[in-house]
This record gives C-alpha cells, sequence and structure tokens, in this order.
C-alpha cells in the first residue's frame, strides 16, 4: 500500500475503485489545490473540485482503510488497502497516463499491508473532512 503524501494541501495514494461484488481496479487518487482526481490505467476516471464531492463517508465495516463518495454525480466505493489478488497499477503506466513523477514514486514505492491502507484511510479522512458526513 502506498504511504499517503501529505503536504499542507495536497494527498495521494494508490487506491482500489471496489466494482460489484468482488470486482476492482487499480488506481491512484490524488488531491491538490483544492481538486480531487482518480485515475486508472484506462485514464482520468474524474477530476472535481473537492467542494463539489457529495455523499464521502468512510463506512466502519471498511475498517479505516476505505471510503464512499460521489464525485460527478456518479458514485464510488475506493479501498486503500489492497484487494486479494488484486492488480496494482505500475510506474510504466503511471508515466503514459501523464502522472507527476511524484505519483510515479508514490505507486511504486507501495507496500500492500492492512496498516497502510487504514493510514491512507486515516489521511484521506483527515483531508476531507470538510466535506465527509
Amino acid at each position: 500500500m502506498t504511504k499517503p503524501s501529505l503536504s499542507s494541501s495536497d494527498l495521494s495514494s494508490a487506491a482500489w475503485v471496489l466494482v460489484g461484488m468482488t470486482g476492482n481496479r487499480p488506481a491512484l487518487l490524488e488531491m491538490s489545490q483544492g481538486t480531487l482526481a482518480l485515475t486508472t490505467k484506462e485514464g482520468r476516471v474524474f477530476e472535481v473540485n473537492v467542494a463539489d464531492l457529495t455523499d464521502v463517508t468512510f463506512p466502519w465495516y471498511y475498517f479505516g482503510g476505505g471510503m464512499k463518495l460521489t464525485a460527478a454525480g456518479r458514485h464510488y466505493r475506493i479501498s486503500f488497502v489492497r484487494p486479494n489478488g488484486a492488480e496494482m497499477l505500475t510506474a510504466r503506466v503511471l508515466e503514459g497516463l501523464g502522472a507527476t513523477p511524484f505519483a510515479v514514486l508514490t505507486a511504486v514505492g507501495k507496500i500492500t499491508d492492512i496498516g497502510s491502507g487504514r493510514r491512507a484511510g486515516k489521511a484521506w479522512r483527515a483531508a476531507l473532512r470538510s466535506v465527509s458526513a
């Protein structure tokens, strides 16, 4: 799992978009200058102003390692703990998506343990406190 990267207003970590009951897609979740963006190997999923997010929750059953949110009218379930058998984004894919060098370093440094995922969830909860329920 990625060690969350945090500056005064920037945060970046590996994440998995949960799809249906058992599916998932590896992603990079980034927040910078009031904008939240989610990128998968297929490309940018969304890029929205943090103030425009709705339904931001950190359900207890994610044990601190995930969140739900609505961005641009679409609901997302996001895990910061790598699901069993899940893919990981590679540096080459991130570079191809135009990710910043910092994002590439963040993704390359992933460690897939539950503790790191929970720390990422805690950092995201703090960063999104103003819009979370």
